[in-house]
């Protein structure tokens, strides 16, 4: 069956080659124009879970919805009012802005955790007022109490200038105490989550703040969700076309070294476009766009897929000097190949669809994309390569020495480096416990420490201190509730201090006791008669001062929560079955994303509490995805077992192979971890499946070479080498992304490849081939 393949594919080479070009090159051409990258971490929490439901739609609702901070760099003399006002109009006349954000706007003082009253003003005017208006006697001859009078009044204009009236352009920005830094923020007219309306809104709104920056001498920096958003979003597209390109490039440098031949190499080259292309039109045809986890899979295809390419050539080559330019050359070779080959392509297929077990709908379409990339790629190697050679046998050109293979034989004999490797990988398996005894919740992010969103954010937080009023947020159905979860976290150790509807009111029966002090210290205020003058000259009734009036109405516990929702919608949230949660922000002492704090956290302080916000999304998302890869390595263990089973016809040795590759996933985690500080993440997980996959792949070719003899053994020792190299060059092309996610997964992707080639040829091979 196998021969009459081989005699199909060089009978009919031209039409092979000109069927796999068409299709390559338009699923190619389809994957450039329709590709879109979504870096969005959010994206990776399933659909059909309710609690991830409520955690998404609070993090929509309450965190995303519009932030775009623009962060500006004053110099002397500046008008700041003026330069507010153009980047008002200018941003706003755009289609990508709904509206510049009133910082006298209750949610969004809560949102920057600035409060502009000051209690301790308010209760000196107070007090000022309180004295002149007491003087007596009050007669129209005695100008002490009019001069006085005059005094408050001007007091509290004073007052009212510096805190409450801030009408027009004033009121919406903000200016450090040194004069040197002012913020603005703007809602965007969509989600920051809309990635396409990101790419487009982002470069456009740049384009205005660089000719206001020039017009008024300034520094303009974005920052904020939205800038966050499409920061990481460039970034993985940038990553994605650089690794890509490199991976290219890399592996083609290495096969014309390997084989010496350049029409070798393009053959090599040429159909692994055609595979890549096809891959990708699958892939964007399937599922419309690239997420953060599947935007690896086109690197981690190039260098899965050339090892089928490279195999194939290796004994194509080795025929050549045997049976010369001949049709049996390439018979021969296939007759070689294709089991072990196929086998290896199933194993390989196999552990990356396990992926697809799980419920998240990114590894999901992780697992699905990388396993039908592999079968493309075995297809395209075997079928094409062997139309290529028999239709071009005149341009190959064969080496009559093969040197490499013969050093690499005479290195694999030499029993030191065998009991060195046997060594190294038993002590740092050890090493893979600590990994995963501290394994990281937190991992490194997608945006660089040098990006203008991250510069941006830390300008404001050294002028401004830091934003918020705490990233933790707690969730009560009734209000006896809140207070047991207010007193618990305020005798935590890991919190300082927390806002909720209790820093408004104690006790929902005693409506009068309506504190802090602030929105009752401007009830006073308010209810003086002159000040009262005062307040409306300026402007002052804004919906601040309209929930003092309906407060002071309010005859029930529901019209204060009425009221103060109305202003503060913050404080409050509905699920996705519309049941109401009073919500309490906790200020945090530590760093939640540094040293696994936020299990610290979440699993150990709150783990019996409602909780919501975007740390809270992202710790569970990855407890979520730490379980379902759990998952899909059982069953790839199991399924490459029966594999293995099936194509060794021995459950000894699929045991042994099996055995094999698990001490070199655990030496390569162990060894990221102690040597190379390279904490196991969530991607860093999905090695576990990978290589098992990738793994099984050199000792099943190694273990069908030896009933060959030396010459084959010789030869798929080189293939096999050449293989890791390639694969290596994909991976290793991670080292170049500015993202220190995809970074650290290369990284570790790459020890393990150089691990998996060590225990390959000089444990397993010496075991199988006793000669």
């Amino acid at each position: 069956m196998i021969e009459r393949l081989g005699k199909f594919l060089i009978n009919h080479s031209r039409l092979i080659i000109i069927v796999f070009s068409v299709f390559g090159l338009f699923l190619g051409v389809y994957s450039l124009i329709n590709l879109k990258v979504n870096a969005e971490l959010t994206e990776l929490a399933p659909k059909n879970i309710k609690e991830f439901q409520d955690l998404v739609k609070f993090t929509k609702e309450k965190v995303i919805s519009n932030t775009l901070l623009i962060v500006i760099e004053l110099n002397n003399g500046v008008n700041a009012g003026k330069l507010a006002y153009e980047m008002k109009d200018k941003f706003e006349k755009t289609s990508y802005i709904l509206k510049a954000e009133a910082f006298d706007n209750p949610e969004n003082l809560i949102k920057y955790g600035i409060f502009t009253v000051d209690e301790n003003s308010i209760d000196s005017i107070i007090g000022y007022y309180n004295a002149v208006v007491n003087v007596e006697p009050r007669s129209v001859i005695d100008f002490r109490f009019w001069r006085n009078l005059g005094s408050a009044i001007s007091a509290v204009s004073n007052f009212a200038d510096d805190f409450f009236s801030r009408s027009g352009i004033k009121k919406y920005y903000l200016i450090s105490d040194d004069k040197t830094l002012m913020l603005m923020n703007f809602s965007m007219v969509k989600p920051v989550t809309d990635v396409k309306f990101l790419s487009v809104a982002i470069p456009k709104l740049k384009k205005i703040a660089d000719d206001i920056s020039e017009k008024f001498g300034v520094n303009v920096l974005f920052s904020g969700s939205a800038m966050s958003n499409y920061t990481g979003n460039l970034q993985v597209s940038k990553d994605f076309q650089i690794t890509t390109l490199v991976s290219l490039v890399g592996i083609s440098i290495l096969l014309l070294i390997s084989y010496g031949s350049t029409s070798t190499m393009f053959f090599l080259l040429y159909v692994m476009i055609l595979a890549m292309g096809t891959s990708l039109g699958i892939i964007v045809f399937l599922f419309k766009e690239i997420n953060i986890v599947t935007s690896f899979v086109n690197a981690m295809l190039l260098g899965l897929g050339i090892d089928y390419g490279i195999h194939i050539t290796a004994k194509i080559h080795e025929n050549l000097r045997l049976y010369g330019k001949s049709s049996q050359s390439i018979i021969e070779a296939i007759k070689e190949n294709f089991i072990p080959s196929f086998i290896s392509a199933i194993t390989t297929s196999i552990s990356l669809f396990a992926l697809a077990l799980s419920p998240s709908r990114p590894l999901k379409e992780m697992g699905i994309s990388s396993g039908i990339g592999v079968l493309v790629f075995y297809t395209f190697m075997n079928f094409l390569i062997p139309a290529l050679y028999s239709r071009f046998f005149d341009r190959i050109k064969v080496p009559k020495k093969e040197y490499f293979s013969k050093f690499l034989e005479l290195t694999r004999r030499f029993k030191p480096i065998t009991f060195f490797v046997w060594g190294v990988v038993i002590v740092t398996s050890f090493g893979a416990y600590f990994a995963f005894k501290n394994f990281s919740y937190t991992p490194p992010g997608l945006v660089p420490k040098n990006s203008e969103f991250n510069i941006a954010l830390k300008l404001a937080e050294e002028k401004f201190g830091e934003f918020g009023i705490g990233q933790i947020v707690l969730g009560a159905r009734d209000f006896e509730s809140l207070k047991n979860i207010k007193k618990k976290i305020e005798n935590s150790r890991y919190f300082s201090n927390t806002f909720s509807i209790l820093s408004f009111m104690n006790d929902p029966e005693r409506l009068k006791e309506i504190s802090p002090a602030f929105y009752w210290k401007i009830n006073q205020i308010v209810s003086e008669p002159i000040l009262d003058i005062v307040f409306k000259k300026y402007g002052l009734y804004n919906s601040l001062i309209e929930t003092l009036g309906l407060l002071q109405s309010a005859k029930t516990f529901e019209d204060v929560v009425s009221s103060i929702e109305k202003d503060i919608p913050a404080l409050f949230f509905y699920d996705t079955n519309g049941n109401r949660y009073f919500l309490l922000y906790a200020k945090e002492k530590l760093n939640l994303w540094e040293n696994n704090n936020l299990r610290k956290i979440f699993d150990n302080e709150l783990k019996s509490e409602k909780v919501f916000g975007y740390p809270a999304l992202f710790y569970k998302v990855m407890v979520y995805l730490v379980d379902s890869t759990k998952n899909a390595v059982y069953f790839v263990f199991l399924a490459i077992i029966f594999t293995l089973f099936v194509d060794q016809k021995s459950l000894k040795k699929s045991l042994k192979i099996t055995f094999y590759v698990i001490l070199s996933i655990l030496s390569t985690i162990g060894i990221g971890y102690l040597i190379f500080k390279i904490e196991l993440t969530f991607l860093n997980l999905l090695i576990i499946p990978i290589f098992l996959g990738i793994g099984v792949d050199s000792m099943v070719h190694l273990s069908h070479s030896v009933f060959y003899g030396k010459e084959s053994i010789m030869k798929t020792e080189k293939a096999v080498t050449v293989s890791v190299l390639t694969t290596v060059i994909a991976f290793g092309s991670f080292l170049l992304a500015q993202g220190e996610l995809l970074k650290e997964f290369g990284e570790l992707v790459v020890i393990g490849l150089v691990v998996s080639w060590f225990v390959s040829v000089f444990i397993f091979l010496n075991g199988v081939n006793k000669n």
